[in-house]
């Protein structure tokens, strides 16, 4: 069961990117959830995520990477990234067959979720060369009006300040696909999910820079033009990264 936002109307169709070919990011697209666990499920959703899902993501066509994060004690406490070649690889025939045919420690795991938010989305600008071990993950909204401006803001001011601080190594700007989305299967059925209109990520090597650039994205121009971020922004540390095989061979070709 999903429940609408104002998911942006209008999406950018390709990724505005500052280094196209060295960039942090591994694909136009991803999938972003957020969610807590129950305590009784956490290590059944530590096994299921490690060994079963991830892989088993990563092993359809166009997924180049998965990403989990966490924050104890926080909520939603963890952050996952299927990063993607782009939005088609999302809503393909085998991905759909297999959301809509969970394996069965799926369904058990799924029982444990809470609070979950689940979005399929465009990369809208992307700046960096670097991955990091720490991420601050903010959930935007704003108005229809006044979303180029601040994309705008972002890519031209609020992201190049924000990478000028020590530690920061990429700042990301996601659009959330509506359609893709709320797209019902027997999986997305199970559970209670809402859909961000818009994801801020900036990365870095620690979590005081990647703190830090918050305090560098929200200025007096930030709340003019109306954005809001929801209260549950925060910063995430790494706790696992998976490549698709295929993502590693194109690597060690492209670097012999």
């Amino acid at each position: 069961m999903s429940v609408r936002g104002d998911t942006p109307t209008s999406i950018v169709t390709g990724r505005d990117r500052d280094i196209a070919s060295d960039g942090a990011l591994m694909g136009d697209a991803a999938v972003l959830i957020w969610n807590d666990v129950v305590p009784e499920g956490r290590d059944a959703f530590y096994a299921w995520h490690d060994n079963e899902h991830m892989p088993e993501r990563l092993s359809l066509p166009g997924f180049r990477r998965g990403r989990r994060f966490g924050r104890a004690g926080h909520s939603p406490q963890w952050l996952t990234m299927y990063e993607a070649d782009d939005v088609s690889a999302l809503v393909s025939t085998q991905y759909v067959a297999r959301l809509n045919a969970p394996t069965a420690a799926t369904v058990r795991t799924l029982e444990y979720f809470r609070n979950t938010s689940r979005a399929v989305c465009r990369v809208a600008h992307s700046m960096g060369g670097s991955t990091g071990g720490h991420v601050l993950a903010m959930r935007v909204g704003v108005d229809a009006a006044n979303a180029a401006a601040m994309g705008a803001y972002l890519r031209g001011d609020a992201f190049p300040r924000a990478m000028a601080t020590t530690g920061v190594v990429a700042c990301h700007l996601y659009a959330s696909d509506e359609s893709a989305s709320y797209m019902s299967t027997a999986e997305s059925s199970t559970r209670a999910f809402d859909v961000p209109a818009w994801v801020v990520l900036c990365e870095a090597s620690t979590a005081v820079a990647a703190q830090a650039a918050r305090d560098v994205i929200e200025t007096p121009e930030w709340r003019r033009l109306g954005v809001t971020v929801r209260a549950d922004a925060a910063v995430y540390a790494l706790e696992i990264c998976r490549i698709a095989a295929a993502g590693m061979r194109e690597r060690r070709e492209a670097n012999p």
